[in-house]
């Protein structure tokens, strides 16, 4: 399996936000108008009286929503991910103490 440290993994969730609400806006784009051109009911109650009215909605609520709270939930977990404690891998160099050091004739 794939060992992603911190910074790839702040980055698989920015790119992947990204990817899911390009991906809904294009999907929206590409659907032909008539698909969404479904009349509503919508009821008012003003003034003691109750009036129906057909509403026409082309943009689903739900895509405003999840186009704000998707990208802030991936920065929040892109930003708690980037203040961790950094990686140790078996590469990284550490200095040692000069005493472990043996003299060499």
């Amino acid at each position: 399996m794939i060992d992603l440290g911190d910074r790839e993994r702040a980055l698989v969730a920015i790119a992947t936000a990204v990817g899911f609400v390009g991906g809904l806006w294009a999907g929206l784009f590409l659907m032909p108008a008539e698909a969404l051109n479904v009349p509503t009911t919508e009821t008012d109650v003003g003034n003691g009286e109750v009036s129906e009215r057909v509403a026409f909605y082309p943009l689903p609520r739900s895509f405003i929503v999840a186009s704000i709270i998707v990208p802030a939930i991936a920065i929040l977990y892109a930003r708690g991910r980037a203040r961790g404690e950094p990686d140790k891998t078996d590469d990284a160099f550490e200095w040692g103490d000069s005493g472990d050091l043996e003299e060499v004739s």
